[in-house]
């Protein structure tokens, strides 16, 4: 069971860190002066997080158990980690809340109606490296609240 346990979380793992890159290779570049525009009534790079967005999910619950594993192999201390987890995750968090907020900004003029915060050019923002370490640190934090009532998870 837990080498099964092991490979879902390496395959899940793997299958995460591809969808984001291939949502960030996807992702149409914005240009202004519309040399490269990119017709069409979709957003490309979406689907490669839409279609296994529940494996994601598994991962990113599963970190949650690798964590709790991890936490307990060093011997760490609670508060340290769980204010660094925290911390991490508020700051990468605001970090591309801000940069969502001003690309939005920076190309709203060149269109003639309101665009969204998700479209076609800001993937990319939404889905790369930082908000992948945000969400790992998200697993890390809920990791030290898996345990109650004296419970034990095998994995």
């Amino acid at each position: 069971m837990r080498i099964l346990f092991w490979i879902s979380v390496f395959v899940s793992g793997l299958i995460t860190i591809a969808g984001f890159v291939l949502t960030n290779m996807f992702t149409a570049s914005f240009d202004p002066n519309g040399d490269h525009f990119i017709g069409g009534n979709g957003n490309p790079g979406l689907m490669f997080v839409f279609f296994p967005f529940l494996i994601i999910l598994y991962f990113f619950f599963s970190m949650m158990f690798v964590f709790e594993k991890l936490h307990k192999y060093f011997k760490v201390k609670r508060n340290l980690f769980q204010t660094g987890y925290a911390s991490l995750f508020v700051i990468l968090f605001s970090f591309s809340t801000i940069q969502i907020i001003v690309f939005r900004n920076k190309i709203n003029p060149y269109f003639e109606y309101e665009i969204g915060y998700l479209n076609p050019f800001s993937n990319s923002i939404f889905f790369n490296f930082w908000t992948f370490v945000a969400c790992l640190c998200f697993s890390g934090f809920c990791s030290f609240f898996l345990k109650k009532n004296g419970q034990k998870y095998n994995v």
